[in-house]
């Protein structure tokens, strides 16, 4: 599951909206939304995309989208 507070504040922390974002990933914010919500999954290729575009390290991946609880 998604670490949704981890990775809004990464969001955040880089001047990016959910609009701005979903842009750059290729989904709309509806969508974007509810992956990060754990309302869907999200694909391992929508994972490499946002993380690329957030500047998340490859090695900090899991505590991002990997975790075993909501939050």
């Amino acid at each position: 599951m998604v670490n949704t507070n981890k990775l809004r504040g990464r969001i955040v922390e880089q001047g990016l909206t959910f609009g701005s974002l979903a842009m750059k990933v290729g989904i709309s914010p509806s969508t974007l939304g509810r992956k990060i919500r754990n309302v869907s999954d999200m694909t391992l290729e929508e994972v490499e995309r946002i993380r690329d575009v957030l500047g998340i390290p490859t090695n900090r991946i899991m505590e991002y989208f990997f975790t075993e609880e909501k939050e």
